[in-house]
């Protein structure tokens, strides 16, 4: 409503001007119709006036400053100063009761280590060395033949009575050979894995000596199936060390192995 008020007034005296000046002029001149102008004039700077007066009453005054505010904003931030500090207090207590838990926790675990009976060093280095060695066996020729057997049918790692290190470890591996379409590709295969298997369970210094006992189902005269030792080759520490295993031949295990075995019927063509 205030701005057509304004515009009106600024219409009405652009128009009463102009009606002025044309009056003023036709009276200097004697020209008829010059009243009438003065007569338009008059009425264009009523328009005006009244114009004015209407756009001054529509007009709204400029909103007063007020202290709620800034009053709000106080009361917020000791509010927020005051959640603030009771969540400094309640952590801290968070804190402390979980430290309290911790040391009950760990005094418990305490008394029960101390009620557990307490293994000895040689059986925890003997199960450790036994673990090592099936690790070994599993990553260098798998835990299942290509016909599903298991392939470690017995292993036994024990103290080398043999030598003066009290430390030195004998290992003894029974395990199941994988099948072929040969026995002379079965044999080739069993001393190509005996070579894989001898020079990662020699890089252990505490392994002395090492005895695979490759066995598989064999069928006798009368028609008897069993499993047997089909190969056997063993090594020590000593013989293991002059081998060059990347040069070695694994056909030379005859010659140079501490233990060589190999069953008549893997000798059939």
């Amino acid at each position: 409503m205030a701005n057509i008020a304004l515009l009106i007034s600024l219409v009405a005296f652009v128009i009463f001007v102009i009606y002025f000046i044309r009056a003023v002029i036709g009276k200097m001149k004697k020209v008829e119709g010059a009243s009438a102008f003065f007569k338009r004039s008059l009425i264009s700077f009523a328009i005006f006036l009244v114009s004015v007066v209407v756009f001054g009453m529509t007009t709204e005054p400029p909103a007063k400053t007020t202290t709620a505010e800034p009053r709000k904003e106080k009361v917020e931030k000791v509010e927020e100063d005051k959640q603030k500090k009771e969540s400094a207090e309640d952590v801290k207590k968070k804190e402390d009761k979980a430290a309290n838990t911790q040391q009950k926790e760990s005094k418990a675990n305490e008394v029960k280590k101390e009620e557990t009976p307490k293994k000895t060093e040689t059986e925890q280095k003997e199960k450790t060395v036994d673990q090592i060695v099936k690790a070994i066996i599993y990553d260098e020729v798998g835990k299942k033949t290509n016909m599903g057997e298991k392939r470690i049918i017995e292993l036994q790692v024990n103290d080398n009575m043999g030598t003066d290190d009290t430390n030195d470890k004998i290992v003894i591996a029974k395990l199941y050979a994988d099948d072929a379409l040969s026995n002379d590709s079965m044999r080739k295969k069993i001393l190509m894995n005996s070579k894989d298997l001898f020079e990662t369970l020699f890089k252990r210094k505490e392994i002395s000596e090492v005895v695979l006992m490759w066995q598989f189902s064999l069928v006798d005269a009368y028609g008897k199936e069993s499993v047997d030792t089909i190969l056997k080759v063993g090594l020590d520490r000593e013989t293991a060390d002059k081998i060059n295993w990347k040069n070695f031949d694994y056909n030379n295990f005859e010659l140079v192995a501490t233990q060589y075995y190999t069953h008549p019927a893997l000798l059939k063509e």
